[in-house]
């Protein structure tokens, strides 16, 4: 007996020897979402294929995809953003995609003023900060017409009652988490899904390494199929899998309810049951890569092939050679009927050919180009004759991409987004991908508007119409104008505008309060009228024209209310309800702060004095304390709160860089995250200091000039695609250290060896710190060429004259590809 337990206990003991140790990292907190994988664990299938698996809930900060790719992780899950990892050179293997739809949605609550995406336009929404894992809502709102611009952005509180008390308009939400609490708390709710409008992103997506791939395929086998049939045994019990998650890995304290309806969301998110189920498409990962293209996150591609596990393509169906025989059988039948009408059709094709006549006459007559082609893109022979005005001489044949576009990216994108139109079944989603394409393009100094009709699977008609570049100058400029008038009156009468910005905004906030319930409808109205007339009147001076129009509008709206006459209060309410008072009116000032700075849309409550007038009173005070008799602590006091009347405070001088940084980055087509400034926001400087402040110009300028790089090299050098800048600042035994970093491209020490030594200065024994210092002389620049930005060599040196005339010095530390930071010390008391 004891023989034969021994030897069980040695099977037992070589079988867990044999098991390899794997983990998977897990793309958010335990949850429904995973369910395949605790199957596996817990019902032996990892086991049953040698493996141990170890399973990590997701952390804040992980990056999955490094991890992974660094093999700290074996396995892991992650969204459609692992193509963008790939090309930024992670080493990514993609396995399995759990959902052919993403689960990101916009939800708003059902509201009739919010019915549709482009209902959206001026709302509130809140999204999370990740552009790259919103890149099908944006793409959503995209062809709904909706730049970034057109809404209010709001940073995501992740907390669904935000969105029922109305702080918020919309948010992103994930279908199988945020809509249950919409339907526990019985509130009726709108969903935006991006699959609507053609863009399917693939989810949860198990992926490897290509190097744990290689090392070993049979290890990355065997959690495939594992895996495959964990999840295949959770959608198929999912009552019992559910009930295993809330035992044994609730870590968020679901509901059981909960769980189930996450089960049922993501069971018909990953459309279980069909071909599709756990398999990718080329063709959609190319539609991902498109979208990421449009939106501007990425615009390189990848190898596809090299970056799926052969199991995991899709394939179609096999043929059914039955019922081919049948419809070749039945289009037989066909065509023996066909024969016996053949004369007829004679006759009806002398007819058509009369018709088309007279189509083609019209067409050449009707001031714009008709064209069509088909999937191989050749223009074909019957086209008007417009088009040859606009695309030269002998068309026909010719690939309609190369008479549109000589950018061979622009060739590409439009091929393939027409490509993926006409395999596009659903008119909705052909139609939003159409939406994708160019439809204004400037050749041979014209301004032509495209238009594209798909006619059948195969062929694509363009209608091209010639836009006045006139007109649409003068209304650009007749608009550029109108701003401009705004920006000058709001400058020049700041008092009025201060005044109008504060009156309105009590208004918007207490409308409704302003029903008096003792009063009639029709007095109520009245009263309104004429507050809103006012308000009308004042804003016209200032030229804030969006204000202006949708006053004017609810004005009318009133007046008809008024001559009706309006017969109850709740009537007068509700209408007050649905006026929009908001949107306009911070789009003008949105404007306003876009040209003068956020710092002047918050200054109104401030009187000027001279300084001069503060010197005196402090002259005054002082005369008075040399009198013992008089000083008390509190006169002291008084006199340290005057000086501090003609000192500034240091943030207060920093803050337009802010916008100075902002604008610049656009300019020069960067993407930069806002500035970070942070010290204590008491710390004061003498009047000596603005010089130095002001010479700091140069080195913000640096540093979105020449530090930040573009978005594209950020990416391909392992970058988040926005830059970084930040400012420092603290008080310190009597000294002022400012400190200005930048996560850009580093300082090029080479270039600046290269430079000195074309003036003939010896290098090799300098250290980096002297190395750097000559970045401060005058007329050194690493610029081949000279811009109105910079490359003349004279800002730098200017800042470190200021710092020198306030006897302070500057450190710098610098790394190729990793930043730079400046460190100026300088002391308070000049």
């Amino acid at each position: 007996m004891k023989i034969i337990f021994l030897a069980l206990f040695i099977l037992t003991f070589s079988q867990a020897q044999e098991l390899k140790k794997v983990s998977l990292q897990l793309l958010w907190k335990h949850q429904f979402e995973f369910a395949g994988y605790y199957i596996a664990k817990e019902k032996g299938f990892y086991k049953e294929a040698g493996l141990d698996v170890d399973l990590l809930e997701y952390q804040f900060g992980t990056d999955i995809a490094q991890n992974v790719s660094n093999r700290q992780s074996d396995f892991g899950i992650g969204s459609s953003a692992l193509i963008l990892d790939k090309i930024k050179g992670k080493d990514v293997y993609l396995l399995m995609p759990l959902l052919q739809t993403s689960p990101f949605v916009l939800m708003s609550k059902k509201r009739p003023d919010i019915q549709t995406v482009a209902d959206l336009k001026g709302k509130k929404i809140m999204f999370t900060p990740n552009q790259v894992a919103m890149a099908s809502l944006d793409a959503m709102l995209t062809v709904n017409h909706i730049s970034n611009h057109d809404y209010i952005h709001q940073n995501h509180t992740f907390n669904v009652q935000d969105l029922i008390d109305g702080k918020t308009d919309a948010m992103s939400t994930y279908l199988s988490n945020e809509p249950y609490h919409m339907l526990q708390k019985k509130i009726p709710y709108t969903i935006f899904n991006p699959s609507d409008f053609g863009f399917n992103f693939y989810d949860d997506i198990l992926f490897t390494s290509h190097s744990l791939y290689q090392k070993d395929p049979q290890l990355v086998h065997a959690f495939y199929q594992a895996t495959q049939k964990g999840w295949e045994y959770a959608f198929n019990n999912s009552d019992e899998t559910a009930q295993l998650i809330f035992n044994k890995y609730n870590t968020q304290n679901k509901s059981l309810d909960h769980l189930r309806f996450e089960a049922s969301e993501l069971k018909k998110l990953s459309h279980f049951g069909s071909n599709e189920y756990g398999k990718f498409k080329p063709e959609l990962l190319q539609q991902i890569i498109q979208t990421y293209n449009l939106l501007d996150i990425s615009k390189s591609t990848v190898d596809l092939p090299t970056i799926i596990y052969p199991d995991a393509l899709y394939v179609e169906s096999s043929i059914d050679y039955v019922l081919l025989w049948k419809i070749g059988g039945g289009f037989l039948l066909i065509f023996i009927g066909l024969y016996y009408w053949n004369r007829k059709l004679r006759k009806l094709n002398l007819e058509i050919q009369k018709s088309k006549k007279k189509v083609i006459e019209l067409l050449d007559n009707a001031g714009q180009g008709f064209l069509s082609f088909s999937t191989d893109f050749k223009v074909d022979e019957e086209y008007s004759k417009e088009c040859l005005k606009y695309l030269g001489e002998e068309i026909a044949s010719r690939n309609i991409s190369d008479l549109l576009f000589d950018d061979p990216t622009k060739k590409a994108f439009f091929k393939n987004t027409l490509m993926s139109a006409l395999n596009e079944d659903k008119i909705l989603s052909r139609n939003a991908i159409l939406s994708l394409l160019p439809t204004l393009i400037l050749l041979h100094k014209r301004a032509l508007r495209l238009e594209y009709k798909i006619i059948d699977t195969h062929k694509v008609m363009m209608v091209i119409t010639n836009i006045s570049e006139q007109k649409r100058l003068e209304k650009k400029i007749k608009k550029e104008q109108e701003i401009l008038k705004m920006i000058v009156t709001v400058v020049s009468e700041s008092d009025v505008f201060y005044d109008a910005k504060k009156d309105f905004t009590t208004f918007i906030n207490q409308v409704e309060t302003l029903i008096e319930r003792d009063k009639t409808a029709l007095h109520n109205a009245t009263i309104l009228y004429r507050i809103i007339h006012t308000f009308k009147g004042t804003f016209s001076q200032l030229y804030m024209v969006e204000t202006i129009n949708v006053l004017h509008k609810i004005e009318s709206e009133l007046s008809k209310m008024i001559q009706k006459p309006i017969e109850t209060n709740d009537e007068l309410i509700a209408f007050l309800k649905s006026c929009d008072f908001e949107t306009s009116f911070h789009k003008d000032l949105g404007t306003i702060g876009e040209f003068l700075g956020n710092e002047f849309l918050e200054k109104e409550d401030f009187i000027q004095i001279d300084v001069s007038d503060i010197h005196s009173i402090q002259e005054k005070i002082t005369l008075i304390l040399n009198d013992h008799a008089y000083t008390t602590p509190e006169c002291v006091d008084v006199l340290t709160c005057i000086q501090n009347l003609s000192t500034l405070k240091l943030s207060t001088l920093l803050k337009p860089y802010l916008h100075f940084t902002e604008q610049l980055a656009q300019r020069l087509q960067k993407e930069l995250y806002e500035v970070e400034f942070v010290g204590d926001e008491t710390i004061t400087v003498a009047d000596s200091f603005k010089p130095f402040i002001k010479s700091l110009v140069h080195l913000f300028r640096n540093s979105v000039d020449h530090g930040i790089e573009d978005p594209q090299t950020r990416i391909e050098n392992g970058k988040d695609e926005k830059g970084f800048i930040s400012c420092h600042f603290k008080k310190e035994n009597g000294t002022l250290h400012l400190i200005v970093s930048d996560d850009g491209a580093g300082i090029d020490g080479e270039k600046i060896k290269e430079k000195l030594q074309q003036k003939g200065l010896e290098t090799h024994l300098l250290s980096s710190q002297e190395l750097y210092a000559h970045i401060f002389d005058d007329n050194f620049s690493t610029k081949e060429e000279v811009s109105t930005l910079s490359g003349r060599g004279i800002g730098l040196s200017a800042l470190k004259n200021e710092v020198e005339k306030l006897g302070g010095t500057i450190k710098i530390h610098s790394q190729k590809g990793v930043g730079t930071t400046f460190e100026f010390v300088l002391p308070l008391h000049t």
